[in-house]
């Protein structure tokens, strides 16, 4: 038995049916667009997206829901390290630059990251505090001199300790942030 397309289900002709140039970007993407695709539909075909407009096939939109957990954390982790570089090339241990770089970094993951990974952002900030502690320390001891094993794992929990403000402030400033958002979003979808 062969089936007869019908004329909805043939791929668009015609410049009518094209894209506006300014709505496809080079680098594939197109804000606001949606690519659908369909079989038979060639990659140079225009295909109808979502909301009646039309995309070339193979174009991903931007996502717009934000950072996954997996950006969070490098997002985070970058900050992190670059206010332990500055405090570490101007001194001894993480200080004010590491603080205030790391508790930025941790809101600004927060408010970034897509609502569904809040979680993974709140779990972060310890992991990531700990592990720049302990990367710090073993720079900062390889530097100056080193005194084995013994002697880094000394550094990293002095360092942990002492860095045990940041840490809560930098946690509490996720939880804060999530929780916010969790709430904003479940009043939205209530009404």
């Amino acid at each position: 038995m062969t089936s007869v397309r019908s004329r909805s289900s043939q791929p668009p002709r015609g410049r009518a049916n094209e894209a506006p140039a300014s709505a496809v970007t080079r680098g594939g993407n197109a804000p606001g667009l949606s690519t659908s695709t369909h079989p038979g539909w060639g990659s140079g075909d225009v295909v109808p997206a979502a909301g009646g407009r039309h995309v070339a096939a193979g174009v991903r939109p931007a996502d717009r829901r934000g950072l996954t957990a997996t950006g969070a954390v490098l997002f985070a982790l970058a900050l992190g390290l670059a206010g332990a570089g500055v405090d570490l090339s101007t001194g001894r241990g993480l200080r004010l630059v590491f603080g205030v770089c790391f508790v930025a970094g941790c809101a600004l993951a927060a408010l970034l990251v897509h609502r569904q990974d809040l979680k993974a952002v709140v779990v972060m900030p310890p992991l990531l505090h700990a592990a720049i502690a302990v990367l710090t320390s073993a720079l900062g001891r390889t530097a100056r001199s080193s005194s084995g094993l013994k002697g880094h794992a000394l550094e990293a929990v002095v360092t942990l300790v002492l860095g045990a403000p940041i840490l809560i402030a930098a946690t509490g400033v996720a939880v804060v942030i999530a929780l916010v958002r969790t709430l904003v979003a479940r009043r939205r979808r209530a009404g």
